[in-house]
């Protein structure tokens, strides 16, 4: 029996991956202007960059549908509906954090995708040049 408070349980966790992820898009944003009209960077990071703003809108709207699905459940056991109606409610939202974490860890990996691409590509002063000993 899944008590009406258990879906609640969950919302805070939500709500960090909610603030977290929001915190990351909007660094993504300053970093995408940086890119554009500081660095002058590749199209093809631009497009990494843009399929990590994608990746992060897509983990929002699931965190999104997680957090509604699991208030949800919880009233829905509050006004003592079905307890299969909140169970089923439950599910679904927990599956949709599942959905999100797996966006995030994407993310995290066409993150340091692009950070090792930069990495390669800028030039390093040779050891012991003037350069290099300043």
């Amino acid at each position: 029996m899944i008590s009406w408070a258990t879906p609640l349980l969950v919302l805070p966790g939500v709500g960090l991956l909610v603030m977290s992820t929001s915190a990351r898009f909007a660094r993504l944003h300053d970093e995408l202007h940086h890119h554009m009209h500081v660095l002058n960077c590749s199209p093809e990071t631009l497009e990494r960059l843009l399929l990590r703003g994608r990746l992060f809108r897509n983990t929002l709207l699931a965190l999104y549908g997680a957090a509604a699905l699991l208030a949800t459940s919880g009233l829905a056991g509050g006004l003592s509906l079905p307890e299969a109606l909140s169970s089923a409610l439950l599910g679904l939202g927990v599956s949709l954090m599942v959905v999100a974490s797996l966006t995030l860890m994407r993310e995290t990996t066409i993150s340091l995708d692009i950070i090792e691409a930069e990495v390669r590509s800028t030039p390093f002063p040779e050891p012991g040049s003037a350069a290099h000993n300043h």
